[in-house]
């Protein structure tokens, strides 16, 4: 092993493992379905369908595999009139889906500051 591959940290995707994450994905989906503050953005969505894009999406997002094939982001929340304050309540969710599977709380917050990064591209209201 060369010493570049000894001291490579593994990718938040390695440390936090697919079913980990295909997992989250599916109870958070849950969750903002049900969520009165942004759940009206998911009426007449299939989450099943948002589900299956959103692993692959996830997965790359977080150093794995990259295999989305969904819409860019910005073409795909442009027909919404995303607010900050529906951007942060899905934050929000997803801190609490990623705490309640007691995802060990450095991965977590780096996990959101990775999302925390789409924000200007979502928001559009």
């Amino acid at each position: 092993m060369s010493t570049l591959e000894e001291t490579k940290k593994p990718s938040l995707y390695d440390q936090i493992g697919h079913a980990f994450i295909a997992k989250a994905v599916a109870e958070f989906y849950k969750r903002a379905f049900a969520d009165v503050m942004i759940g009206h953005f998911f009426f007449n969505s299939d989450i099943n369908h948002i589900i299956e894009q959103q692993i692959p999406f996830v997965s790359a997002m977080l150093g794995g595999p990259s295999k989305y094939q969904g819409k860019p982001l910005k073409s795909a929340h442009k027909p919404f009139k995303i607010r900050l304050v529906h951007f942060n309540r899905r934050q929000v969710l997803m801190g609490e889906v990623l705490s309640d599977l007691t995802l060990d709380p450095t991965l977590r917050d780096a996990w959101l500051a990775l999302e925390d990064q789409f924000r200007q591209v979502i928001i559009n209201a």
